[in-house]
């Protein structure tokens, strides 16, 4: 039994590690807000590289910001577990941008913080914990 466990866990940390720009963990501690008001009801989630997902409660709406290419969009495919991960089919998940033919998100990612204009124009800040 517990040579099963050993090699279950060995198993787990090579998925994990295989799939890491794939799997978005909850991160609880993160913040939101728009503009300069905080907005409670969203789950964050963040990967090995610090992209981004979130999941707001009140209008069942995903935004995904990813390092590669720093425009906010919604996920084309996406699974969730129970608000604790969620995972996508590629490493650069495909998308559909926030923002029109002329969408400028102004995105600024660091390992602290992410900040970009949302398609309606306000600005939106994520904190990381």
């Amino acid at each position: 039994m517990r040579k099963l466990i050993i090699l279950l866990t060995i198993a787990l940390i090579v998925v994990f590690m295989a799939m890491r720009q794939r799997i978005f963990v909850r991160d609880p501690l993160a913040t939101l807000y728009r503009g300069d008001q905080k907005v409670s009801g969203v789950h964050v989630y963040i990967n090995f590289s610090n992209d981004v997902l979130l999941e707001e409660n009140a209008s069942q709406r995903m935004t995904i910001v990813q390092n590669w290419n720093k425009v906010p969009g919604t996920p084309k495919a996406l699974t969730c577990f129970s608000g604790m991960v969620c995972w996508t089919t590629n490493d650069h998940a495909e998308m559909v941008a926030l923002g029109g033919a002329s969408y400028q998100p102004k995105t600024e990612m660091s390992d602290r913080e992410v900040s970009y204009d949302d398609g309606d124009g306000s600005s939106v800040r994520i904190t990381l914990r």
